[in-house]
């Protein structure tokens, strides 16, 4: 308890902000927490009493968590299972790049942080800006083994996430490259919005547009609300 000091009655203090008055004050009550992107806020501390009335508690201070829905699940990290698909990115890259006509792209590599299958996927660092241009697209080109190769009536499947997760615009499409030409799918994008959980997309090759002579594919990803984070790709299957 602090001694009372000289002086009259106290004024009186609102909850939470400052104490009541009195002869000798008693403590206020402390700021209800703030609530942070999913984490719970620091309670706050009670006043100091005193004669001319106490001081008030101070409030919480908000957490600095990541929503949940956000950030990727607690239990993100390498999958089980064997990986049978023809791009698994389990021991490298599968030669993807970045097309230079794309700038919303700034990495791609290898990485076991995210997989949905196995310990390996496709991360690929992306840094979109305004709400048209180069920088609201980017693209990664992936070579078909022994290209020129045949994909008439293939059926191609490929797996997506993204960290952050909580865009409400990032959107994937595939278009195969072909010596004739991209050849584009329905619906497009293909999935859309990208999020945290793995999504799936399936396409078939329609026997025209230079079908017999594909090259490569191109994973394309848009935002035009300036999403920042990493977008993973996995489980890449042709068959």
């Amino acid at each position: 308890m602090v001694a009372p000091t000289d002086g009259g009655p106290g004024t009186g203090g609102t909850v939470a902000t400052a104490g009541r008055g009195g002869t000798t004050g008693t403590a206020g009550r402390g700021g209800t927490g703030g609530t942070g992107g999913g984490a719970t806020g620091i309670a706050g501390t009670g006043g100091t009493g005193g004669g001319t009335g106490g001081t008030g508690g101070t409030g919480g201070t908000g957490g600095s968590g990541i929503d949940a829905g956000c950030g990727l699940p607690a239990d993100a990290g390498p999958a089980g299972g064997t990986c049978p698909a023809m791009f698994n990115f389990e021991t490298d890259n599968e030669g993807a790049m970045i097309n230079a006509g794309s700038t919303a792209f700034t990495g791609v590599m290898k990485s076991s942080a995210y997989t949905f299958c196995g310990s390996g996927a496709l991360a690929i660092a992306a840094m979109f800006s305004g709400t048209s241009g180069s920088t609201t697209k980017g693209e990664v080109l992936i070579p078909l083994p022994g290209a020129p190769v045949d994909v008439t009536g293939k059926m191609i499947t490929v797996h997506v996430a993204a960290d952050p997760g909580c865009s409400s615009d990032l959107n994937l499409s595939m278009v195969v490259n072909t010596q004739s030409g991209p050849i584009y799918f329905t619906p497009m994008p293909l999935i859309r919005p990208v999020t945290t959980s793995w999504k799936m997309a399936t396409v078939t090759v329609s026997p025209d547009g230079g079908s017999t002579s594909a090259l490569n594919l191109s994973l394309q990803a848009f935002s035009s609300t300036g999403y920042k984070g990493t977008i993973y790709i996995d489980e890449i299957d042709i068959k």
